[in-house]
């Protein structure tokens, strides 16, 4: 289903972006209802664990903070944005569910307002909370769950992506890059492991979105065994086995997501221009560690296949 027959129009995106934040929640009745009339079908409570607990977390710190981890500077950069707006901070500020719910209502403030300053100010209010705070991660996430979620989130995350660059073609190419990703460093290439490992897994930091399903499949690809853990120790032990051939099954991780960023540039922007430039940087370094570890470097093309 596209989003313009999902109802992206002026009158009713509020109630689109509404209705697709709400798919974050744990499955319910009022999720079921919600899927049918987005035309999904209705997930159950496995498949929203597998989507949001195993595979990807829906909070926008992880995926725009130096860490790769919920909280800090990220998460209170969102909440001041509320608390700009005037409005109580809820207690998961960057929880993709409210920010979507926040957007939905700077739509229909904008929509309601007669023209004039007043009508202006809620425009800008909504294009910075779209450009600062959702495009900045929210492409990139949705591409992972399109690739890495059970069925019902993959066809949600598709909606959802298509949804964000209907606003984003509605609302214009921003100038400046987001504040979140301004002071996030790239990942370091001093060699030494812990380095690479924290680099790898914080997702601004490395252009990069590796979930468990990811990982599964860059095992596979390589022929390397998978343990289970966090993803930082899936990766330090397929590093351990054989560190050429996961350099180099990464490095072709990261050349799949610099492909996916350079197509948003035309309609994000300087925020999927940071995401290309972080990608192409660390599939260049884990390239170049690979070579070092002793393993031929693949063939432009010949990179593994990063769909379901």
């Amino acid at each position: 289903m596209t989003a313009a027959e999902a109802g992206v129009r002026t009158h009713d995106r509020a109630d689109l972006f509404r209705a697709l934040g709400v798919q974050a929640e744990p499955p319910g009745p009022a999720q079921a209802r919600l899927a049918s009339l987005l035309g999904l079908s209705r997930p159950t409570g496995a498949d929203w664990t597998e989507a949001f607990v195993v595979q990807l977390v829906p909070h926008a710190s992880i995926y725009v903070g130096s860490e790769g981890m919920l909280g800090g500077e990220a998460a209170d950069r969102v909440a001041g944005f509320w608390r700009a707006l005037r409005l109580p901070v809820p207690a998961e500020p960057d929880h993709l569910t409210a920010m979507l719910g926040l957007y939905a209502s700077l739509v229909e403030g904008e929509r309601d307002e007669r023209s004039g300053p007043r009508r202006t100010l809620r425009r800008q209010a909504r294009a910075a909370l779209l450009h600062e705070h959702l495009l900045s991660w929210l492409p990139a996430y949705a591409h992972a769950m399109a690739e890495s979620g059970p069925a019902p989130y993959a066809a949600w995350a598709c909606l959802l992506r298509e949804t964000l660059l209907a606003e984003a073609a509605d609302l214009g190419v921003p100038e400046r890059l987001p504040v979140h990703l301004r002071a996030v460093p790239p990942v370091a290439a001093d060699g030494r492991l812990d380095d690479l490992l924290a680099g790898l897994l914080a997702p601004a930091r490395s252009g990069v979105v590796l979930t468990r399903a990811h990982l599964t499949r860059a095992a596979r690809h390589g022929g390397l065994g998978l343990r289970m853990g966090s993803r930082r120790a899936v990766v330090r032990v397929l590093l351990e086995q054989d560190p050429a051939t996961a350099l180099a099954t990464l490095a072709g991780q990261a050349r799949g997501w610099l492909a996916r960023h350079r197509a948003d540039q035309p309609i994000i922007g300087p925020a999927a221009e940071h995401w290309a430039g972080r990608a192409a940087a660390t599939a260049e370094l884990l390239t170049a560690a690979a070579g070092q570890a002793g393993t031929p470097v693949p063939a432009p093309g010949t990179e593994m296949e990063e769909h379901p």
